[in-house]
């Protein structure tokens, strides 16, 4: 087999570029996509049609959150603005908003939209709840200013009335009716969803799977030049042909990731976690897992040009399917979460992420590197079987 090994290494030196091509796109994948995904504030364009206090003032609300970037603007400059991609939404304060407020109305905010989105919902959550705010407040005031007046009648109904309602918006910022008390726990780690994390692994998952798969695909270049066959008949076993052309592939695999890794670490700052061997176990068993996948679709096609159009296909769907690209958090599809836990590219995520993102320990990568063994295995032992034929 060691004959084998030399062999598969030479043609791989031959093909380093695809090798140095995979790792640099990696990385640069991971700076752009990585530092954008940190530092993004959806643009919110404001239409103010009332124009009076109380829209005044549930705009002022709408800007102290920092999620987004609120941005004033006219009705026409707005549509035209979000149509061309500019921003991703435009709220219009309707006239009538003020009297919809002070009468209890049922009150409406327009929207100028092209999709739905995550942070669309979280925009519309802060809009009702402002609302709910501002109706409550003038309710109450309203409430206030009958009951004092109705004990003195002599008394500015609509003094009281402005500072009751100036009193109750006060206790919305200072004496809020809900107090959440928490204990964090310091373990040296950061934790919580990080985009330049997600990125990190994301891309390094999805790029070196075309250098494993198509370094095991050099089988087919053996066949289409016959030197299969003459590997066949000579004095070294078929286990000794796979067995060496697997090495090579896993060590090509193993040496991505390490470079990956070490790239994230010290181009970006990243933080691996607390369990560096959790880490690396869960690596080791991704590159068998995709070695062997790798096999299995080098057994399945004929040729080298079927393997350069069916891989891409296969790599990427299953990336989008696993991960890689954005995190399942976000995915509510149940059949799309369904077939996410059949790609090997979930598991690897998820248990890079539980040490890198969540601070947990080596304990948490033990299912998801059985769960890659055994994709590997049947991988494996169906490749070894469409090879041979």
């Amino acid at each position: 087999m060691l004959s084998i090994v030399k062999l598969r290494l030479l043609s791989l030196r031959d093909n380093y570029i695809v090798f140095l091509i995979m790792t640099a796109m990696a990385l640069g994948f991971t700076a752009i996509f990585g530092i954008s995904f940190n530092s993004y504030r959806p643009s919110v364009i404001i239409v103010d049609e009332d124009n009076t206090i109380y829209s005044k003032e549930f705009i002022e609300e709408l800007k102290l959150n920092k999620t987004f970037k609120f941005v004033d603007s006219d009705k026409e400059t707005a549509t035209l603005r979000v149509e061309e991609g500019d921003a991703f939404v435009a709220l219009i304060v309707n006239e009538g908003f003020h009297d919809s407020i002070e009468n209890g109305n049922e009150v409406t905010i327009g929207q100028i939209k092209v999709k739905d989105d995550t942070f669309l919902l979280s925009l519309q959550e802060t809009v009702r709840s402002i609302i709910t705010k501002l109706a409550g407040s003038e309710r109450i005031s309203k409430v206030t200013a009958d009951f004092v007046s109705s004990q003195k009648p002599s008394a500015d109904k609509e003094k009281i009335k402005t500072s009751a309602y100036i009193n109750v918006m006060d206790s919305w910022k200072f004496k809020n009716p809900l107090k959440i008390t928490s204990t964090v726990a310091n373990t040296n780690i950061q934790s919580g969803y990080d985009g330049m994390k997600q990125s990190m692994i994301g891309f390094s998952v999805f790029f070196s799977m075309y250098t494993m798969v198509f370094s095991i695909g050099i089988i087919l270049s053996d066949k289409r030049y016959k030197t299969w066959d003459r590997m066949l008949i000579s004095p070294v076993s078929m286990s000794s042909i796979l067995g060496g052309t697997m090495v090579v592939s896993f060590l090509a695999g193993i040496i991505q990731m390490s470079v990956l890794i070490l790239g994230g670490k010290y181009l970006f700052g990243i933080d691996w976690g607390s369990s560096i061997a959790g880490i690396m176990t869960i690596t080791t068993v991704f590159v068998f897992t995709i070695t062997s996948l790798g096999l299995m679709l080098s057994g399945i096609v004929k040729t080298e040009a079927q393997l350069g159009a069916i891989a891409p296909v296969v790599l990427t769907s299953t990336s989008m399917l696993g991960g890689t690209m954005w995190p399942l958090e976000i995915v509510n599809n149940k059949v799309l979460l369904f077939l996410a836990e059949l790609t090997p590219q979930k598991w690897a995520m998820q248990g890079m992420l539980n040490i890198a993102s969540k601070g947990m320990g080596f304990e948490s990568i033990i299912i998801p590197s059985i769960v890659l063994l055994a994709m590997g295995i049947i991988f494996f032992t169906i490749g070894v079987k469409t090879v041979k034929q």
